[in-house]
């Protein structure tokens, strides 16, 4: 989504919404995968969110659920831990990247 190409960008952002709704196999196989520093950044910036995850003692009610549908696993008190969580994640993961 933060590039100049406007093919590139006609497939990240889609890749890149499905993605919110856990469906991430576009936004890897499309994209982090063709360019390989995309692929690594989020890998760091994943791991930086599970380390995070632990610090505040999130504990979800199931898994596999990723971003929006997966709130509701953390309704149980800790919606705004979750959320702060997954902004922080974001954010590395787009913060780190340049051209």
């Amino acid at each position: 989504v933060k590039t100049k190409s406007k093919k590139l960008k006609a497939l990240a952002f889609p890749a890149a919404l499905s993605a919110g709704l856990g469906i991430t196999e576009p936004a890897i196989f499309g994209v982090n995968l063709r360019y390989g520093k995309p692929f690594v950044l989020g890998l760091v910036a994943g791991a930086a969110g599970g380390w995070l995850a632990s610090i505040l003692g999130l504990a979800g009610t199931g898994f596999g659920i990723t971003i929006i549908p997966g709130t509701l696993l953390y309704l149980n008190g800790q919606v705004l831990q979750y959320i702060f969580m997954v902004l922080v994640t974001t954010g590395l993961g787009f913060g780190f990247y340049t051209n």
